[in-house]
């Protein structure tokens, strides 16, 4: 698909990979071409289901925190990449399953949550950890994070930044 996203068809399922070393950061154009990925499986009539992974170490920690510096200076500007990814996916008519490996933060979190379906090994880690530089979550996580867990821990999680385990994440019914 492109330098950073990678698609290919197993059996009847389409599995996107984020591949943006070392952590799998979402800079400029990659939700973007994300979104492409997705509508090309969910075009795909031998496509049943896509799977949605990071490569490396990691599923994604975050947005990239050095494009913040130049969207504050003026010298990019901060699109509507992201929420136009997550209202694709949230549209698919095809599920989409995110499979969370190590760290799932920040605008990773956001990511996940807006799947279909969200699973994670015992020993990844998951929050919005953005306000703790004084960012509130951006895409929508105050909104798809309270439909999971409930508000008041959604609000606590939200407000204080503290990332949780998977396996306390799958008894708040953040995950499957």
């Amino acid at each position: 698909m492109s330098e950073h996203i990678g698609y290919t068809i197993d059996q009847d399922v389409a599995v996107i990979t984020i591949d943006n070393p070392p952590v799998n950061a979402l800079k400029r154009g990659i939700a973007s071409d994300l979104a492409a990925s997705i509508l090309q499986a969910s075009g795909d009539d031998s496509v049943a289901a896509i799977l949605l992974i990071g490569a490396g170490r990691t599923f994604v920690a975050g947005a990239d925190i050095s494009e913040l510096g130049q969207v504050a200076a003026g010298t990019i500007e901060l699109g509507a990449e992201l929420p136009t990814l997550l209202e694709t996916i949230e549209a698919s008519t095809k599920p989409i399953v995110v499979a969370i490996h190590g760290n799932c933060l920040g605008g990773g979190m956001e990511l996940a949550l807006a799947c279909h379906y969200r699973v994670a090994t015992v020993t990844a880690i998951l929050g919005q950890p953005e306000v703790k530089i004084g960012l509130i979550p951006g895409a929508h996580g105050t909104q798809r994070l309270p439909r999971l867990c409930g508000i008041a821990k959604a609000a606590e999680l939200c407000a204080t930044g503290d990332s949780i385990p998977a396996p306390y994440a799958l008894e708040l019914g953040i995950l499957d």
